[in-house]
C-alpha cells in the first residue's frame, strides 16, 4: 500500500481486490480490505482523515461493499458520512468548491481552481449512484449523474469520441484553451478512469432514471474512440491521439482500465460482439507486461505514476513509465489497479 491513507490511491487497489473476491470468494481478500478500512473507520462509523478532494471520496466504495458482505453498521454509517461530506446537508453544508455551473473541483486548492477532471468522475460518482441505489436515496444519483454529464459536456471531443483530461471554468490556467476552457490533450489513463465510471454507475443506475439513456450513449460513443484508438499491439498510447509523438510509449494502466470497461460492457449487453477483437488483443497485450518480482510477486511493468494535467503532449510523455513494485521509486497503486480490474471481467 501506499503512505496516502484515507485515499483513491490506497482504495483502488483495494476495489480491484474486492473484484476478485467476489469472482472467487476467497476470505483473505475481504480480511485483508477490512483491516485497512478498520484502520479509518471507527465502530461508531467516524471517518479519519478526509479530505477535500475528489481522491479522498473514492474509498467510500470499500464502506459500501464491507456492509454488503459484513452488515456492520459502521460501515453504513461512514458510507453516509461520506455522502453528506461530499453532498452537503441543510445544517452543514458541503466543503467542496463548486465551478459557477456546478461542477466540483477536483481538489480545493489554487492548483485546481475552478477545475474539473474526467478522472474525477471516477473517483466519486460510482460511490454516489451505489450508495444512492443501495439505500433509495435519488439525490445521490442525480448528484453524480449531473457531474458526469457535465465534465462530459465540457470535455467530450466529438470527432474523437474521447474527453481531454480536465476542463478549467475561468479558462486561466497554462494549460486550458483559451476559448474553450479544455486541457490540451487525451491521457489514456484519465480515458480509464472515464470508461470505468460509467460502467459502474451504469451497473447501479435504474434504467427508469430520466438520464440512463444519455449515459448509456455516453458509454457507447467512449467505447467508438477507444476501439478506434486501440494498436497493432493491443494497448493503447499514453497520448492516444499522437502515436508518433517522439517519446510517447504504451501504457498498461490506461489499457487495463479501458478493457474492463469493454470487457463489462460486452458481459452486461451494452456493446455489439464486433468489440471483441479489441478486447481479445487487449487482454493478450496487457499480460505481457505482468512479470516476476525479485520476491516472487507479480511485478507490473509500463505504467504512467501519478500525476495531474500537463501543458501539452511532451509534458505528458516527459513523465516516464515506472513499474510496481519499484527499488528505487515511490510506489504507485495506478498498475496493480488497472490489473485487478481487468482481471476481475476476464478471467472469470
Amino acid at each position: 500500500m501506499t503512505g496516502k491513507n484515507w485515499d483513491h490511491a490506497n482504495s483502488i487497489i483495494l476495489h480491484g481486490m474486492e473484484k476478485i473476491y467476489v469472482q472467487t470468494g476467497d476470505e483473505s481478500y475481504l480480511k485483508y480490505i477490512q483491516s485497512f478500512v478498520d484502520d479509518y473507520v471507527s465502530t461508531a462509523g467516524e471517518v479519519s482523515g478526509l479530505k477535500e478532494e475528489l481522491d479522498g471520496i473514492h474509498p467510500g466504495v470499500l464502506c459500501l461493499f464491507l456492509y454488503q458482505e459484513t452488515g456492520e453498521e459502521r460501515y453504513r454509517v461512514a458510507a453516509q458520512r461520506m455522502r453528506d461530506y461530499l453532498i452537503g446537508l441543510i445544517d452543514a453544508p458541503s466543503v467542496f468548491n463548486k465551478t459557477p455551473d456546478g461542477g466540483y473541483w477536483h481538489k480545493n486548492n489554487d492548483h485546481y481552481e475552478q477545475v474539473m477532471t474526467v478522472d474525477g468522475a471516477y473517483m466519486a460518482n460510482p460511490f454516489l449512484v451505489k450508495y444512492g441505489r443501495m439505500f433509495g436515496d435519488s439525490r445521490s444519483i442525480d448528484v453524480a449523474v449531473f457531474q458526469t454529464l457535465l465534465i462530459a459536456s465540457h470535455t467530450f471531443d466529438i470527432s474523437t469520441h474521447l474527453p481531454y483530461h480536465g476542463w478549467d471554468y475561468t479558462k486561466h490556467h497554462s494549460w486550458s484553451h483559451p476559448i474553450t476552457g479544455t486541457s490540451t490533450e487525451v491521457w489514456s489513463r484519465s480515458v480509464g478512469w472515464f470508461s470505468m465510471a460509467l460502467v459502474d454507475m451504469l451497473e447501479y443506475l435504474p434504467d427508469t432514471h430520466p438520464d440512463y439513456a444519455r449515459m448509456m450513449h455516453l458509454y457507447q460513443e467512449l467505447v467508438q474512440g477507444i476501439v478506434a484508438t486501440q494498436t497493432d499491439e493491443g494497448m493503447w498510447y499514453q497520448m492516444m491521439l499522437k502515436p508518433n509523438l517522439v517519446g510517447n510509449y504504451l501504457e498498461s494502466s490506461g489499457t487495463g482500465m479501458m478493457l474492463y470497461a469493454l470487457q463489462k460492457g460486452k458481459q452486461s449487453g451494452w456493446l455489439a460482439n464486433d468489440c471483441d477483437w479489441t478486447i481479445d488483443r487487449a487482454w493478450e497485450a496487457l499480460q505481457g507486461y505482468i512479470r516476476v518480482y525479485s520476491d516472487g510477486m507479480p511485478l507490473i511493468t509500463s505504467f504512467n505514476p501519478g500525476m495531474g494535467i500537463k501543458d501539452n503532449a511532451e509534458e505528458y510523455v516527459k513523465v516516464r513509465p515506472v513499474d510496481c513494485p519499484s527499488e528505487r521509486d515511490h510506489q504507485h497503486a495506478h498498475g496493480y489497479c488497472a490489473i485487478l480490474m481487468a482481471a476481475s471481467v476476464m478471467e472469470f
